[in-house]
């Protein structure tokens, strides 16, 4: 697996098909704001370096959006369902977190719905619950999660 930036304009296209996949409703940002986030935050993308049952090469199998104004902030993380515990999300936090660590970022922070069973992936990749805000995720509470960095 490989984590990369956007290569052409069909990366784009994978990555709305994931986040399509993955959030519903009021929770699956819209393609216009998925365009202009990608254009002014960091995209990370994993590609698939061989599928062996679907025979594919290249393939985004998820993708993490940060936006860095104060601190990063993870705003989406997004894995495929078809990818989905095979170590994609981890390698994505991996990636971020040497990425911002490299760049002496003093902490990562991102909002997780209290019901979601990431929050369990985000423990053991060092985040910790800074609080919980009420509501959040209307009618669910969401966790802000933050990550001290090195």
């Amino acid at each position: 697996m490989r984590i990369t930036g956007f290569k052409h304009k069909d990366d784009f296209e994978r990555v709305m098909e994931i986040n399509n996949l993955c959030y519903k409703g009021i929770y699956c940002p819209p393609r216009d704001l998925m365009a202009d986030y990608t254009t002014v935050s960091d995209v990370y993308v994993a590609r698939v370096d061989h599928d062996l049952v679907a025979g594919i090469e290249g393939k985004i199998a998820g993708f993490a959006i940060v936006r860095n104004v104060f601190q990063p902030y993870i705003w989406n993380i997004a894995v495929d369902p078809k990818y989905q515990g095979r170590g994609v999300g981890g390698n994505l936090l991996r990636e971020i977190i040497r990425t911002y660590t490299l760049a002496k970022c003093e902490n990562i922070s991102l909002h997780v719905d209290a019901s979601n069973p990431a929050q369990k992936l985000y423990y053991d990749y060092g985040f910790r619950v800074k609080w919980v805000e009420e509501k959040y995720f209307d009618p669910e509470d969401g966790l802000l999660m933050e990550r001290k960095l090195p």
